[in-house]
């Protein structure tokens, strides 16, 4: 037996015991925070993920494929203005609606008791 495992011995007796409990609030500013470092986190990886497919595309040949077509060109500040854009977009309206929907439950949890979340102990 090595040093760094351990046997658990539980005697036969013992079940598993069910345990009910009720979420009938969640912190309105935990959430929104929550929210907030959750949408900054897409929003970086937005940008990232439009500047990797821009220059992916790019050395593909599509932005020269593109300027031909319809004499526009897309180069890198204006990929990442627009990803910029929507990333900023994304956080705002991401942690505003976080915001409504724990209103939102706080307030439906309130008229009807909360939500049920079982749990067992094993």
């Amino acid at each position: 037996m090595s040093m760094f495992s351990r046997q658990v011995r539980r005697s036969e007796s013992t079940t598993a015991k069910p345990v009910n409990l009720k979420l009938v609030k969640v912190n309105f500013w935990s959430v929104v925070r929550f929210a907030f470092i959750l949408t900054v986190a897409l929003g970086i990886g937005l940008v990232i993920a439009l500047t990797l497919v821009f220059f992916i595309l790019n050395a593909a040949g599509f932005g020269n494929l593109l300027k031909s077509y319809l004499t526009v060109e897309v180069t890198l500040p204006a990929v990442l203005s627009v990803a910029l854009s929507i990333s900023v977009f994304l956080i705002v309206v991401g942690t505003v609606l976080a915001g409504v929907w724990a209103g939102m439950f706080n307030i439906i949890a309130r008229m009807t008791g909360g939500v049920s979340v079982g749990f067992t102990n094993n």
